[in-house]
C-alpha cells in the first residue's frame, strides 16, 4: 500500500516573511537594530513601514509626524530620514524644528527638510531654528584642524537654504517662522574682520599643529549648474570663495558638493517659481542677472532684462503661485544682514504683500543703513499687526525711529502695534514734526513712553484705541530711572484719552530699587495728587513683567503691597492683571492667596485678578473656594 503522505516540493509552499512574526517577536528584534537598520527595515514594506517609524518616533520622542506635526529640538541622527521614509509624512502639516550644529550637520539636514516638504500636500505652519554658518565659525570650529572643516561656498548654502524656504512658502505655507541666533556684540566685533566663515578669512586653530593660528588658502570653487539662474552673483562681491586645503582628504566637502548637486537637479524646474516672486517685487528694487554679465545689475520687474535669459524647459509650464502666507516672524539677522538673502527677503515680503498680514523682526545686528532701506521700499498694504522685538537687555540699536514712523504712515491698515529694542530719541523733538495723523485703526499699542507721547500728540490722532501698554525698555547703557519718569510724563498725554480706553497697562523689564521707588512716589502722593485718581475711566489694568520684575515672591512682598496700593489709585478699576510672572504659572495656588489679601486691603474696589492665563479669581468670594 502506497503512503500517501508525500512531503510538499518547495514550489508548493509559499515563502515564510518577516512580517509572519508575531508582533512580540517582531518588537524584540526591533530592539536589538540601531537607527539605521530600523530606518532600511521600513522601507522594505508598507506593513514594516506602518510598524517600524511608529516605534522610531516614540523611542526618540519625536513629535508627531503621524498626527501631521513634527517638533524637534537637536534631534538625534537619521531622524529626518525617518521621516522622510515614513508613509505619514504626506499628511504632515506644521514643521518646527532647531537644526544641530556643524556645517556638514546643517546641509544635510536643510535637504531631508527640503525632501520632506516636497512630499507633503501642504505645509501650513513652518518654524525654523538655525545659526548664521558664522556663528559656528567662531563658536566650534576653532577647535577642529584645517581637513576637518568643510568648505561651502556661500553661493551654495544660499541656493540650498533659499530652496527650502521658497519651496515651503509655494507649497501653502501660512504661518513661518525664521529664527537664527546671533553673536553677541564682542563676537561681531573680533569676528568682523578676521574670522568671518564664508570670506575666506577664518584663523584656523587646530590643535595638531604649532600653536600659531595659521589661515588656509583660498581657492576657486566650480561654478553652480547652468541650468540655475545666478540670481545672487552679483551681490556677493564682498564675499570670496571658502577656505580649504591642498589635501584631497576632505571628504566632507565631496559630500556638500553631491547633496547641492542633487538638490540643484531637482529643482530645475523652480526657477518659475523665482521668477514669479521676483516679478512681483518693487520697481526701485535691482539685483543681478543671469544673464552675460553677472556683475551689472539689472530691474528683476524686466522680463527681458532678467529672465528671458533664464534657461527654461520650454515643455513645462507652472502656474505662478497665489501667495497664502499671513504671518511672518523674522527673527535671523542672515536673512537681512547678508546681501543674497536680503534680496530673497524683499522678494518675498513683495510676493506675500497682499495676503500677509502680521510682521514680527528681530534682528539686532542688522545695521541701520539697511534697515533704512527695508523700511523705506517695503509695502505691505494688508498688514493688521506689526512688531519690533528685542532680548530682554537692549544693547546698541541700530533701528532709527524715524525710519519706523515712515513705515507705520504708509501702513493706515495696522490694528496691534509693538515696538521693543528701537533707538531711543534723547526727547520728544528729535522724532520727525508732527503731521496728519496716522494709524486711523489702531486699536493696541505697546511701545515705549516716549513714542506714546508721539502718538498721541493730538486727540485726532489714533481715534479707534482701546488698549495702550507703556513699556521700560531695558537698556544697557541708559539711567534707568529715566524709564520712570518716562512713564509720568505719558501719563499725562495719555489721560485726555483715557475715556476711550478699555486697557491700560504697564511693562516692566528691570527689576531694581528704581522700580520701588517709582511705586511708592505715587503712593506717597495719595488720590489727591497722583495722576493715577484722574483716570477715572479706566477699569482694566494690566501689569506685565517680562518673565523677569518679581512681584509675587514671599521676599517681595513689600513690592506686592505697592503694587496693590499703586491699582488703589486708580478709583474705578474692576479688573486685575498679572502677566507673564516669573514662576508664579507653576504654582497658583501658592500666589493666589497673598495677592487676594493685598487686594482688599488696599485696593477694594477692584472685583477680579488673573495671575499667567490662569483662572480669573473673583476677589469677593471666600478664600476657600
Amino acid at each position: 500500500m502506497e503512503s500517501t503522505n508525500e512531503a510538499p516540493t518547495p514550489s508548493d509552499s509559499p515563502l515564510a516573511s518577516l512580517k509572519d512574526l508575531p508582533h512580540e517577536l517582531l518588537l524584540q528584534i526591533t530592539k536589538e537594530l540601531d537607527d539605521a537598520a530600523l530606518c532600511a527595515l521600513g522601507n522594505t514594506c508598507k506593513d514594516l513601514n506602518n510598524l517600524i517609524f511608529p516605534l522610531f518616533f516614540d523611542k526618540h520622542r519625536i513629535t508627531d509626524p503621524l498626527q501631521g506635526w513634527i517638533s524637534c529640538y537637536r534631534a538625534p541622527e537619521h531622524t529626518l530620514r525617518a521621516i522622510r521614509c515614513s508613509l505619514s509624512t504626506k499628511n504632515i502639516r506644521n514643521i518646527r524644528y532647531y537644526f544641530n550644529r556643524g556645517i556638514e550637520k546643517l546641509v544635510e539636514e536643510v535637504e531631508d527638510i527640503h525632501a520632506i516638504v516636497r512630499r507633503t500636500d501642504e505645509v501650513t505652519d513652518f518654524g525654523v531654528y538655525l545659526a548664521d554658518p558664522d556663528d559656528w565659525a567662531l563658536r566650534d570650529a576653532p577647535g577642529l584642524d584645517e581637513a576637518q572643516v568643510p568648505r561651502l561656498t556661500s553661493e551654495e548654502w544660499t541656493k540650498l537654504y533659499v530652496g527650502l524656504l521658497t519651496t515651503t512658502l509655494t507649497n501653502g505655507c501660512r504661518r513661518m517662522q525664521l529664527c537664527g541666533r546671533g553673536l553677541s556684540s564682542r563676537e561681531r566685533i573680533i569676528g568682523y574682520e578676521t574670522t568671518r566663515y564664508f570670506n575666506g578669512s577664518f584663523h584656523y586653530v587646530t590643535p595638531f599643529a604649532s600653536p600659531k593660528p595659521q589661515v588656509a588658502q583660498s581657492h576657486g570653487v566650480k561654478k553652480l549648474p547652468a541650468n540655475i539662474p545666478q540670481d545672487f552673483e552679483g551681490n556677493l562681491e564682498d564675499f570670496r570663495t571658502a577656505p580649504f586645503v591642498e589635501d584631497q582628504k576632505n571628504r566632507s566637502r565631496l559630500r556638500i558638493s553631491k547633496w547641492f548637486e542633487f538638490f540643484s537637479k531637482k529643482n530645475n524646474g523652480s526657477t518659475q517659481v523665482e521668477a514669479t516672486i521676483s516679478s512681483t517685487m518693487s520697481r526701485n528694487f535691482k539685483a543681478s542677472s543671469p544673464g552675460p554679465d553677472p556683475g551689472q545689475a539689472q530691474d528683476l520687474t524686466n522680463p527681458s532684462s532678467h529672465w528671458a535669459n533664464a534657461p527654461v524647459t520650454p515643455t513645462r509650464k507652472i502656474a505662478p503661485p497665489a501667495p497664502k502666507l499671513e504671518s511672518l516672524l523674522l527673527h535671523s539677522d542672515m536673512l537681512l544682514a547678508t546681501p543674497s538673502f536680503r534680496d530673497w527677503t524683499n522678494q518675498l515680503l513683495s510676493w506675500c504683500a497682499p495676503t500677509l498680514t502680521h510682521l514680527e523682526l528681530q534682528c539686532p545686528e542688522t545695521l541701520s543703513g539697511i534697515w533704512c532701506k527695508f523700511f523705506s521700499e517695503v509695502r505691505l498694504p494688508s498688514l493688521t499687526r506689526f512688531e519690533i522685538t528685542s532680548g530682554l537687555v537692549v544693547g546698541h540699536t541700530h533701528i532709527q525711529g524715524s525710519d519706523v514712523l515712515g513705515f507705520l504712515s504708509r501702513h493706515p491698515s495696522i490694528h496691534k502695534l509693538s515696538l521693543y529694542g528701537i533707538q531711543m530719541p534723547t526727547c520728544l523733538y528729535d522724532l520727525p514734526k508732527a503731521g496728519k495723523p496716522i494709524l486711523p485703526n489702531l486699536i493696541e499699542i505697546k511701545v515705549h513712553p516716549i513714542y506714546i507721547r508721539w502718538f498721541l500728540r493730538d486727540k485726532k490722532q489714533c481715534p479707534k484705541l482701546k488698549q495702550v501698554i507703556l513699556q521700560t525698555e531695558y537698556y544697557a547703557s541708559m539711567n534707568p530711572m529715566s524709564a520712570y519718569d518716562a512713564l509720568d510724563r505719558a501719563l499725562e498725554e495719555l489721560l485726555p484719552h483715557s475715556r476711550k480706553l478699555n486697557v491700560i497697562g504697564f511693562r516692566l523689564t528691570k527689576d531694581n530699587y528704581e522700580l520701588n521707588s517709582w511705586l511708592r512716589s505715587h503712593v506717597d502722593a495719595g488720590p489727591t495728587a497722583s495722576i493715577l485718581s484722574k483716570f477715572i475711566d479706566t477699569r482694566n489694568l494690566i501689569i506685565n513683567s517680562a518673565h523677569c520684575v518679581d512681584i509675587l515672591s514671599d521676599w517681595r512682598r513689600n513690592r506686592l503691597e505697592l503694587v496693590a496700593q499703586f491699582a488703589g489709585l486708580l478709583p474705578n478699576l474692576e479688573y486685575l492683571k498679572f502677566q507673564d510672572q516669573p514662576g508664579s504659572q507653576y504654582n497658583r495656588l501658592y500666589y493666589s492667596p497673598p495677592v487676594v489679601r493685598a487686594l482688599r486691603r488696599h485696593s477694594p474696589q477692584v472685583k477680579q485678578v488673573e495671575i499667567n492665563l490662569n483662572r480669573i479669581i473673583d476677589i469677593e468670594q471666600p478664600e476657600d473656594s
